[in-house]
């Protein structure tokens, strides 16, 4: 992850956002909390970072878990259906092959409810953890709520799967990751349905401080700074939040590779490493069906604020890539200039509505 000689923006004793919504609620927050949780840089609290020093990384974010062939019938029978779960995040302890498997959610839910359906495969398709995510080991179902919500959160897993078992399913240990924010920081309590002998699950259950307080609002830097999959549960202050600094960082991106670029040249800029960039390396392991949407609005946008004034006809755009011929470094300079004066909340707003023209830059 290409984290190094990064600036972060740390948390306040503020819970909430600046729209007044509870953060811990929001899914973007929620995720890059995760994100934190298994990060190298900067340890929250006395050097410590206990998952990460454990030996717990990332692994995927978005990609579907597998059910053994036998079981697929079977879950058809109890109207389940076969397709498997997408959890929000893998976290994988390396040397023991064991997996948390989270789903992030804005609040707790009951037995009774549609998100209730997810959660049974997830502990259905976990208890079988070789099938699952492929590597022999232990695979725990961790749902990510703000913290008031965790008993309740418990109170429904521990239902789920005594009906599961009652059906002759095998179940998988489960849990809950709360989030909050006070005075010190935002936290992250782990809480699990057994305790385990393992000392990699034992360090790391209870409270664990992911960033330290230090001025700011009440969000850590986000390696992924928008998720297409959960605009739809976000507020609309956090969402415009955070697809301006995608769109932000995209941007930037890109202004490096023309300011290094060996002019003349025929620059190719492609959408796979501005997001990579964007994300710090996060993008590498993020697998989402709306992100090659999302790439080519991004660069397709980037295509038609470049294709201005000197540079006009200079630059082709698609749906992966953006080539600009440059002849000298008066096209770098316009090409920079272009990108550097270019609306980014109007950017944002066309890049989740398409057909919205973009406005030229001034």
């Amino acid at each position: 992850m290409a984290t190094k000689n990064m600036d972060r923006s740390l948390i306040t004793s503020q819970s909430e956002a600046p729209g007044g919504e509870l953060i811990t609620r929001d899914p973007v927050f929620q995720v890059n909390a995760c994100l934190w949780l298994v990060a190298k840089p900067s340890p929250a609290k006395d050097g410590q970072r206990p998952y990460y020093d454990l030996g717990y990384r990332l692994r995927s974010l978005g990609a579907p878990l597998a059910f053994r062939a036998e079981l697929r019938p079977k879950l058809v029978k109890a109207k389940m259906g076969a397709n498997p779960p997408e959890p929000d995040v893998l976290i994988h302890h390396i040397a023991s092959g064991d997996h948390m498997v989270i789903e992030c959610k804005a609040s707790s839910f009951s037995s009774t409810s549609s998100t209730a359906s997810q959660a049974r495969k997830l502990l259905i398709a976990c208890a079988d953890s070789d099938s699952a995510v492929g590597v022999e080991g232990e695979a725990f179902v961790i749902y990510v709520i703000p913290s008031e919500d965790s008993q309740l959160q418990m109170e429904t897993l521990t239902e789920l799967t005594a009906e599961l078992n009652s059906q002759e399913f095998d179940t998988a240990p489960y849990g809950t990751l709360g989030l909050l924010v006070d005075e010190d920081g935002l936290w992250a309590d782990l809480r699990l349905n057994e305790e385990s002998e393992k000392e990699h699950v034992a360090g790391v259950v209870g409270r664990i401080l992911v960033v330290p307080q230090s001025g700011g609002d009440s969000r850590p830097l986000y390696f992924i700074p928008y998720d297409p999959a959960a605009a739809d549960n976000q507020s609309p202050e956090e969402l415009r939040h955070c697809h301006k600094l995608l769109v932000e960082r995209f941007y930037v991106g890109a202004v490096q590779e023309i300011g290094t670029a060996d002019v003349p040249d025929c620059l190719v800029i492609r959408a796979d490493d501005l997001l990579r960039k964007a994300t710090y390396g996060i993008s590498d392991k993020w697998v989402a069906r709306e992100l090659s949407t999302l790439k080519a609005r991004l660069i397709q946008g980037m295509g038609k604020v470049l294709n201005k004034k000197s540079l006009k006809g200079k630059v082709e755009a698609t749906s992966s890539r953006v080539e600009i011929r440059l002849s000298n470094e008066d096209d770098r300079q316009a090409a920079i200039d272009l990108l550097l004066k270019a609306n980014m909340e109007q950017l944002a707003i066309n890049n989740a509505s398409p057909q919205t023209e973009i406005e030229a830059p001034k």
